[in-house]
Order: structure tokens, then C-alpha cells, then sequence
């Protein structure tokens, strides 16, 4: 992903946005605010699709549990990815703009739930797509302390792949000098939480995502290092034999349905190669 042509209209947007007293962020008005700001940046996991309440999106439900000594704006995009190859980029967005005028001092990023679905993911693709991203949001300088949360594993064909965005995320953590929160263990063991399209989530599962970022964002969550990373795991909960053989069953569809894709698109993805061999570093748009 490069910014440049369409993207420049991206950024023109920004500059305007900027220099306005009263920005429109996520549909709500957003005057001077004396306290910390946070954005909470990603797909529909974010926005909290198909939830019947707002209020049950963890954005809603993180700012509850910090209080109001910050003030949380919710700018998922349903949809969204970070690689410039998805159907829709987040940078081409309305709020994408929006969430980058808002200068928040804490940027919570949430990616990955699509692409890692896209024929051409690879590690080096998405962590350099996610850089780009990101790098948006710290032209100035501005001291904002960021976390990027790794989304929880959809219980689908696509089940143990989220797994594979882990590494990638910590290195451009590293690179940033971000957290990484990690929210696998609060949905593995709870087939419940999911909705009937198994890859959104019902509020159960969002309040108990916001409480891990209250408490990574507040200081509280215990973590370890790896690579010079802040990685905060969700503590692990008991999973049922039931739902372990469960799991068991859908990794091993997912492996199949996996190999089946990669047979499938085997040929474009050789001639995506050929026409773009370093599309994992460049990105696709030009």
C-alpha cells in the first residue's frame, strides 16, 4: 500500500479535519476533552456488528470500565483490512480520517479477523501493510501509547489461522514500541459467544475483551516479554472435554478446507508472484 493518488485525498481530508474545533467522530460530536483519549481502531469486531445494542461493543464497554477520566471513541469499520489487496482498505474509509483527527493519546488497533482470510496473506505482507497503517497516526510528535489486540479465533473454515497474525503483530509491536494484548483465551473454550455466522461475537465476549484492555491500559494486567514486547495474554479458562473435541473437529475441517483453498488459488496466487514479487514489502497499489 502506497499513499499516494487516491490516497491523497485521504489525507486532504485529514488536514481539514484537523484544523476544525468540532470533529464528527463515528457519528458523535466531540468537543475539547481534558481528559485521555482513546481510539479504538479496527473491523467488526470493533465496530461490534450485528450486536442489537451498541452499548455491548467493547469499545462502549471499555470506556464504562475506565471512567470518566477518558473518553473512548469507537472508529471499527466493518469489513476493513489493513493489506491494500482487501475489498475494503480501512484507509479508504470515512472514519479512517476521522480516527486519525481525533489524536487520541491511546491507540488500541484491532485487525487481522479479514485478512488473514485473504489468499495472498502472508506474515510479511500484513505486518507491513499494518505498519503502514499505523504509521499514519504518529506523524506528529506526540508522545500515544498503542496496543494492538490479536482478535479471537473464528469458529469457522478459517478456525486456527487468527494464530498465525501472533508473530507478525510482536514484531511490528516491537517496532513501535506497542503492547501486544492477546484475547485468544477468552473465547476458545466458549462455542456460546458466537453468533450463528460464527465469526462476530455476542457482548458477553466484548465485556470480558474490554475488561483485558482496562486493565493492560490502567496497568494492572500481568504480561511477559517476548522480544522486547509487552505480550498480554488473557488469562487461560477451563474449556469443557465437549468443547476441546469441538475444537479438535473444526481445526482438522479448517486444515482440509485450508489445503482445498491453496490448491484453488494456486494459480493465481503464481501469477500474482509474477507480476508482483515483492508484494509482500511494496504492497499492491501503486
Amino acid at each position: 500500500m502506497k499513499l499516494t493518488n487516491k490516497r491523497f485525498f485521504g489525507l486532504a481530508k485529514i488536514s481539514v479535519l484537523m484544523a476544525t474545533v468540532l470533529t464528527v467522530a463515528a457519528g458523535c460530536a466531540t468537543t475539547a476533552f481534558a481528559g485521555t483519549k482513546v481510539a479504538c481502531i479496527g473491523d467488526s469486531l470493533t465496530r461490534g456488528y450485528l450486536l442489537d445494542n451498541e452499548a455491548d461493543s467493547y469499545p462502549a464497554q471499555l470506556q464504562k470500565l475506565l471512567g470518566s477520566d477518558y473518553e473512548v471513541k469507537n472508529f471499527g469499520q466493518t469489513a476493513s483490512y489493513v493489506i491494500d489487496d482487501g475489498p475494503l482498505e480501512y484507509v479508504d474509509t470515512e472514519l479512517y480520517p476521522k480516527s486519525v483527527a481525533y489524536d487520541a493519546d491511546i491507540l488500541v488497533f484491532m485487525f487481522g479477523a479479514n485478512d488473514i482470510r485473504a489468499y495472498n496473506w502472508t506474515p510479511k505482507y500484513f505486518e507491513n501493510q499494518y505498519r503502514e497503517v499505523v504509521e499514519t497516526y504518529l506523524r506528529s510528535n506526540r508522545v500515544r501509547k498503542i496496543y494492538f489486540v490479536i482478535p479471537p479465533e473464528a469458529r469457522d473454515e478459517y478456525f486456527g489461522l487468527q494464530r498465525n497474525a501472533v508473530e507478525p503483530t510482536l514484531k511490528l509491536a516491537g517496532s513501535l514500541g506497542a503492547t501486544v494484548i492477546d484475547s485468544y483465551n477468552l473465547a476458545i473454550g466458549h462455542p456460546e459467544y458466537y453468533m450463528p455466522d460464527k465469526v462476530h461475537l455476542y457482548g458477553d465476549f466484548y465485556g470480558k475483551l474490554a475488561g483485558l484492555v482496562a486493565s493492560s491500559i490502567k496497568g494492572e494486567a500481568q504480561g511477559t516479554e517476548i522480544g522486547g514486547v509487552k505480550y498480554i495474554e488473557a488469562p487461560e479458562e477451563t474449556v469443557t472435554s465437549e468443547v476441546s473435541q469441538e475444537n479438535n473437529l473444526l481445526f482438522a475441517a479448517a486444515e482440509k478446507a485450508k489445503a482445498e483453498r491453496d490448491e484453488a488459488n494456486a494459480e493465481a496466487l503464481k501469477a500474482l508472484l509474477a507480476a508482483h514479487p515483492d508484494y509482500e514489502t511494496t504492497g499492491l497499489w501503486d
